[in-house]
């Protein structure tokens, strides 16, 4: 199995170096400098999705060959995939694709996730809610659907410097591999090995100069992975809590879901981008302190000392994930306790308090 992670890293790495290559030589796929979002000084390659999938993409089918993966199920993973990856190429390429198409595909994407992998949610954990769901089934569904389809949205959102989000799915995968080999589920734990190992071939391009970009097409494969192999993970495991896949996704899931209400109600902004985000506060309130360092690219120095602040934040929803994956209540109480803590820190920094 790990060889399947070995090859998924080795792809990725020579995949990003090529296409940091071409980007420097043709201008392939570079993104631009100007924006509300943009952070880096020169055009840089935001084609890292592409050799994300090719690593990810062969690590499966190397899977496929050990018989971790069958073929009927590597189909239906690369079908239900292709809308979210065709979704990012087109946005990584030609730029401005309105955003109710890329929330279409990644509708489409999770509703075959839904019919061809059967990735359905079955229990909440909650009273009556389980009883409903068990009566109607197609509530599960529903949920499950509304849930995939979200997720690549949300990594999209963090996505906004050098080695955050790359590394927060790394820690998510880890925790959800580390879940399917504690309760004996070989292929769950299979797709998340394959995913460690693309991102460890990414990383070390992107952090800490980066050097290519996820982009569209890496933040939408990552979020629409990583959602559907919690939703299976609790599904074929009556052991593991379905607070868990809430919890180990609460960075992502919680970021989008403030980052939506505070848009909407507090700046009347819509769907339109800002730097409002917490590692926006993170970057221009705790780097700071770097400001002196001697560094020849101070910009890129502190774009680069962002990310471990939100690290640690994540290690709030991985680590008690991890720890208490199958008891219900603890994991409901740490997901109140993230939340908390979140608010609180977004507070301080927004009030300029710290």
């Amino acid at each position: 199995m790990l060889h399947a992670t070995a090859l998924s890293a080795l792809l990725c790495w020579l995949g990003c170096a090529a296409l940091i290559v071409l980007g420097r030589r043709r201008h392939f796929g570079l993104d631009e400098t100007q924006g509300v979002q943009k952070w880096h000084r020169h055009p840089t390659p935001r084609t890292g999705g592409f050799a994300l999938a090719l690593g990810l993409m062969v690590g499966l089918l190397w899977l496929m060959h050990l018989t971790y993966v069958s073929a009927p199920v590597t189909i239906r993973l690369a079908v239900a995939i292709a809308p979210v990856l065709l979704a990012g190429v087109v946005e990584d390429l030609r730029r401005h694709v309105p955003p109710l198409w890329r929330a279409l595909a990644t509708v489409i994407a999770a509703g075959l996730a839904v019919w061809l992998l059967e990735a359905s949610v079955t229990r909440l954990g909650l009273w009556p809610l389980d009883a409903w769901i068990h009566a109607w089934p197609v509530l599960g569904w529903l949920i499950a659907l509304v849930a995939i389809s979200a997720l690549p949205h949300a990594v999209n959102m963090i996505d906004g410097y050098n080695g955050l989000a790359g590394m927060v799915s790394f820690m998510i995968f880890g925790a959800i591999g580390y879940v399917a080999f504690k309760v004996s589920d070989p292929l769950i734990m299979a797709l998340s090995l394959a995913a460690i190992g693309a991102l460890l071939g990414f990383l070390f391009w992107n952090w800490p100069r980066g050097q290519i970009f996820l982009g569209d097409t890496g933040a939408y494969l990552l979020g629409f992975w990583m959602a559907l192999l919690s939703v299976l993970l609790v599904a074929r495991n009556p052991a593991v809590s379905p607070w868990f896949a809430l919890m180990v996704l609460a960075y992502p899931v919680w970021e989008l879901l403030y980052s939506l209400w505070r848009r909407k109600f507090r700046q009347r902004a819509g769907t339109a981008p800002d730097t409002l985000h917490l590692h926006h506060l993170v970057y221009w309130r705790l780097t700071r302190l770097l400001d002196e360092d001697d560094h020849p690219d101070p910009r890129q120095r502190r774009n680069a000392a962002t990310s471990p602040y939100l690290w640690a934040v994540a290690a709030f929803s991985v680590g008690p994930a991890m720890l208490w994956w199958g008891s219900t209540p603890l994991l409901m109480a740490c997901c109140v306790g993230f939340v908390t803590l979140y608010l609180l820190a977004y507070r301080l920094l927004v009030q300029r308090r710290i």
